[in-house]
């Protein structure tokens, strides 16, 4: 019985594996199965075949990968995370998927394509309000002249971007504003989706974001980092809100982030109050969310395989970038406190004390990859 469970199982995935290695462009676009056409938008769910398709990808990665060629050790894997799963072992079924997860992550790491992008994370990484981060900008300098691309992605809630771009001009960092992709950006692309009416808890110099939408008699709730508006009243407001069945958006949930006096809360506590008062669950559209990563991917043309994050935030930034396919470096300026590296798994690809460090490991080993 286990000998055949384990043959159909084989049998399964190199079948998967032979609709894989078919070229997309030529066959699978052709029936609507190309790279580009199973992804939602923010905040959808992912239907049956959404999930198809990322099946047939991550067998084509794993397939690719010599240690998956030479050893049974992925089918093994699979068979027992499937026995324990219907078998009810939930504390073992949980320990398995942080094991399958790790061996993926190896496997999508045998089968890395060249740089194509760095992704970089701006408060915490690049600078601390108005302070830079030592060398950060002579490192972004020699990163530009390095034959990649560059994009700054951020959860950044409390500025518009056209203030967040004036502050990081005033620090001498040569950045331009479409370079620039932040979780306010991805929030008012899903309110434009959903066609809804926002009570907008964020900072008001944030609103100018949100320009052309309609709050009046809202419908909906987004809430981002809001300190001036975070008292009894507004969040009342909100709860009464989604109790009359409001969505409720969470631009991100970062459960803090760093001030020139030292760490503060994060929006993530105020969401996780509205959504235990309410019996929600909201929807959240920053890091560390896999489609932001797309997003903020798709008009460089490059795939998640050929793309690196840096950041300050192990679970956001790092965590996110690298469940999204990508390689995650975690650097210890910022949020980061001792162990951050250890809270996550996979851990970092490589932790490092600054920005311009991560920029040197890049320069002199990531460019070579094949």
């Amino acid at each position: 019985m286990a000998f055949t469970l384990y043959a159909l199982i084989q049998t399964a995935v190199l079948f998967t594996n032979a609709i894989a290695v078919l070229h997309e462009e030529r066959f699978l676009s052709k029936i609507g199965w190309g790279a580009e056409q199973g992804i939602g938008g923010f905040g959808d769910e992912p239907g049956i075949k959404a999930q198809l398709l990322n099946l047939i990808r991550s067998v084509r990665t794993v397939m690719r990968g010599n240690a998956f060629n030479n050893s049974k050790f992925g089918v093994h894997l699979v068979t027992v995370a499937i026995w324990m799963k219907k078998d009810g072992h939930s504390t073992w079924n949980k320990i398995w998927q942080k094991e399958m997860d790790c061996f993926l992550y190896m496997q999508v790491m045998t089968s890395r394509r060249a740089l194509k992008t760095v992704l970089i994370d701006l408060s915490g990484t690049l600078h601390i309000e108005d302070t830079a981060v030592p060398g950060a900008q002579e490192a972004l300098a020699r990163l530009r002249h390095a034959p990649v691309s560059v994009k700054f992605v951020t959860n950044t809630t409390k500025e518009c971007k056209r203030t967040l771009l004036e502050r990081l001009c005033r620090l001498r960092f040569n950045i331009e504003e479409h370079e620039i992709f932040t979780s306010l950006t991805a929030a008012r692309n899903l309110l434009e989706q959903k066609m809804v009416r926002p009570l907008l808890l964020v900072e008001d110099s944030a609103l100018e974001d949100f320009m052309g939408i309609e709050t009046n008699n809202p419908n909906a709730v987004v809430i981002g980092l809001a300190p001036d508006h975070f008292n009894y009243q507004m969040l009342n407001k909100a709860f009464r809100l989604i109790l009359e069945g409001a969505p409720l958006i969470a631009i991100h949930k970062a459960r803090y982030y760093k001030r020139k006096d030292g760490l503060a809360l994060g929006p993530g506590p105020f969401v996780n109050g509205l959504e235990y008062a309410t019996d929600t669950q909201a929807i959240v559209v920053g890091k560390p969310e896999k489609t932001f990563f797309l997003e903020a991917l798709r008009d460089l043309n490059c795939s998640p395989e050929e793309a690196v994050m840096i950041g300050d935030d192990a679970r956001d930034d790092v965590g996110g970038a690298q469940n999204t396919g990508m390689l995650g470096i975690l650097v210890k300026t910022g949020k980061y406190r001792a162990g951050d590296e250890g809270k996550i798994n996979p851990s970092p690809h490589l932790t490092c004390d600054s920005f311009p460090e991560a920029v040197n490991y890049i320069l002199q080993h990531l460019l070579e990859a094949k």
